[in-house]
């Protein structure tokens, strides 16, 4: 009997060593990526404010664009433009700080703030970010701008407001239900997602037109909501039991002329268990 207590203890070491070793390769796989993720942004953060053209290019990805509501509409600044724009050299002032990170799979959304004493402004960036075979790169991002020396108007019904155009996307893609997909989703809206460690782009007819042809089995939620001004940021989980399937989606919004839009989206999905 003792020999058979000390064989069971003996496994039970064994056993625990293992699982001890696995959770330390979990966590420190997730710190990797989360040091990966800092480090492009790190590259945008600093590019911007030393001018460094070159940095900039290293942290965005080559089709990427800028998105703000200005006077109730949507304003898109082409990337590369933004870029160029940049003298190089020249140091900025501009202090930025990274405020989130949220990642899964192979895509991710951050949060950065940046303060520009010159002008007593504030921006706050939700950006998009995908891995791709050249490491993780920045697709979108969109801004909220406010000047802190003016009183800023809170809304307690914002998130509510939020999340309604996020259930008009959840039901509509769930019960096939086109108007509210599309009410939900603003004109030039993409989808995005990696596929063969490279960029892949659904465009918004091509999506919604799959949900005119098909209804889907979908069960979907959000998982959380950050909002500053006129831009936000979400979280949804997408569960799809027919195809085995669950999706995390990225998604950021803007509000134009009132209303929550979604601007753009990324996804991941893995196996539904």
């Amino acid at each position: 009997m003792a020999l058979f207590n000390h064989t069971i203890i003996q496994f039970m070491k064994h056993l625990l060593f293992l699982l001890l070793i696995t959770t330390c390769s979990v966590v420190q796989g997730q710190q990797n990526t989360y040091n990966e993720i800092r480090n492009t942004l790190n590259k945008y953060i600093q590019g911007a404010a030393q001018g460094n053209r070159e940095l900039l290019k290293e942290a965005f990805y080559k089709d990427f664009k800028l998105y703000m509501e200005a006077q109730d509409t949507l304003r898109i600044i082409d990337g590369k433009q933004y870029i160029e724009n940049v003298v190089p050299g020249k140091k900025y002032n501009r202090v930025a700080k990274i405020r989130s990170i949220d990642v899964e799979n192979n895509a991710a959304l951050a949060k950065i703030e940046v303060f520009f004493p010159d002008q007593s402004r504030l921006a706050t960036d939700y950006i998009l970010m995908l891995k791709t075979g050249q490491g993780w790169k920045i697709l979108h991002k969109i801004i909220d701008l406010k000047y802190l020396d003016k009183p800023e108007i809170t809304n307690e019904k914002e998130i509510g407001l939020i999340n309604a155009t996020l259930n008009d996307y959840i039901i509509g893609t769930a019960e096939s239900d086109v108007p509210r997909i599309e009410k939900a989703f603003q004109e030039g809206l993409n989808l995005y997602y990696i596929k063969e460690r490279n960029i892949a782009v659904i465009k918004r007819n091509n999506y919604i037109e799959n949900f005119k042809k098909n209804n889907y089995n979908r069960i979907g939620k959000v998982l959380s909501i950050d909002y500053e001004g006129t831009a936000a940021s979400a979280k949804l989980e997408v569960i799809m039991p027919n195809r085995n399937r669950t999706v995390i989606d990225y998604l950021t919004l803007l509000k134009l002329d009132g209303t929550w839009k979604i601007i753009h989206k990324s996804f991941a999905d893995k196996k539904y268990d």
